[in-house]
């Protein structure tokens, strides 16, 4: 399946917005089709590098959506 996400590269460079391609669930997980999403205050500490982590990264943790599809289990 394609998406299209605002990917974060390297910490402290803009989003870069591209379409990328999504595996369907594994067990135990559901793929949701997101209708809207924010980015909040904690999402900027990774985003400027005040906090460690691994990239690539698709920020925004608050999302709302539509159950399309449930892996086993």
């Amino acid at each position: 399946m394609n998406i299209h996400a605002a990917i974060l590269w390297e910490q402290g460079a803009p989003l870069s917005v591209e379409e990328a391609e999504l595996e369907g669930p594994r067990a135990g997980e559901v793929l949701i089709e997101v209708k809207a999403a924010g980015v909040c205050r904690s999402d900027l500490h990774p985003a400027r590098g005040d906090w460690p982590t691994r990239t690539p990264l698709v920020l925004g943790h608050e999302g709302a959506g539509i159950v399309r599809e449930v892996g086993e289990g």
